[in-house]
């Protein structure tokens, strides 16, 4: 899908070229670099959809694929900016200049999501219960960092450094962590690890969309659990001491609350830790705080509205069948390695004992 769309703006572009007079060496070279990473791109997704005939190795379509669709959005940067060069001069023809200040200005946007993708912040929030026996309960929890691909140790250490600063009482992982081979990741894995073992009240992971992908050639499941998460997968963790009971909800069933739920959750702060934002079909008056993502956010402005209206959800906090949701935009990038004014975010959670 994503090759065809590229096609078409491609194609856009292509004609404004022409229109505008550029040389036909120019042109030949954008069509042999458009042909070579729509071709690259279908080749590498035929090898990630069906591993079992090994094209090429899977780090290197991981990568190669990554590319091809980082090749895509910048295409549709490209198409928004001739576009945009189209509505100032009210489609009065294209000349050299206009088509010089489009390439600029896709060059500046293409940078500038570049750098967003991999400027992470912290985002805090304060939830009051009655519920808790503790005064406070720090959570921090991460969603969407697709380590694999185009993803860097670079970026996971900005990431690790604003999880270790918080110092989080309780770990979580709100899946689609994994996304490639992890044979070439170990050092990333040795960072999740030593983040796992600083949570005084445990690590908790479950699986996204992006985890079941791999399952089926490698035992993503198991390298989860190797990095000192306890993997819930429609199953519960009891803490006590804070009175706080966590269910986690597998993505490929739709997290369903049904398996896990009992009356006595009630008298304890319920956290559901599920991978996409839609509630569970049994959630209401049945618990108290949601954590997910899956949206990213859109990953890049405006497709976020879209994505929520999909999801049935807004980014951030709010509140829904008595409960509290939040739906983080990500720490990572799925993919194509850019973001557009949707940063991404390791996502603190203080939960404060209300008297």
């Amino acid at each position: 899908m994503y090759e065809i769309l590229s096609i078409g703006t491609q194609f856009f572009i292509y004609d404004r070229l022409r229109a505008a007079g550029v040389s036909k060496v120019i042109r030949k070279i954008f069509l042999a670099w458009a042909f070579f990473w729509v071709i690259a791109g279908l080749l590498s997704s035929f090898d990630l959809l069906y591993a079992e005939y090994d094209l090429m190795p899977l780090h290197l379509a991981e990568v190669i694929h990554a590319f091809s669709l980082t090749w895509v959005i910048i295409t549709l940067y490209a198409f928004g900016s001739f576009f945009l060069m189209d509505l100032l001069t009210r489609f009065k023809g294209y000349t050299k200049k206009k088509v010089l200040l489009a390439t600029l200005l896709t060059i500046v946007i293409t940078l500038y999501s570049m750098l967003e993708a991999y400027y992470v912040t912290p985002r805090y929030v304060v939830i009051k219960s009655d519920k808790l026996k503790a005064e406070r309960v720090r959570i921090v929890y991460l969603t969407d960092t697709h380590i694999g691909g185009l993803s860097t140790k670079f970026h996971l250490d900005r990431v690790m450094s604003i999880v270790n600063e918080a110092s989080p009482d309780i770990f979580l992982l709100a899946g689609d962590i994994l996304d490639g081979d992890m044979s070439y990741r170990t050092r990333e894995l040795e960072m999740l690890k030593a983040g796992a073992l600083k949570a005084p009240y445990g690590a908790f992971a479950v699986n996204g969309n992006h985890e079941h992908y791999w399952i089926l050639d490698e035992d993503i499941e198991g390298t989860i659990r190797e990095a000192g998460f306890n993997l819930l997968i429609n199953e519960r963790a009891e803490l006590p001491e804070l009175g706080i009971t966590i269910l986690g909800l597998d993505d490929m069933i739709h997290g369903w609350l049904s398996p896990v739920i009992k009356p006595e959750d009630k008298k304890n702060f319920v956290l559901v830790l599920k991978h996409r934002p839609g509630l569970p079909f049994d959630s209401k008056g049945n618990f108290d705080l949601q954590v997910s993502g899956h949206t990213h956010g859109g990953q890049f402005w405006p497709l976020g509205y879209f994505k929520n209206m999909a999801a049935n959800s807004v980014q951030g906090l709010s509140k829904k069948s008595g409960g509290y949701v939040y739906v983080s935009n990500g720490s990572g990038f799925n993919a194509a390695m850019l973001r557009l004014f949707v940063p991404p975010e390791v996502t603190v959670i203080d939960l404060i004992k209300e008297k």
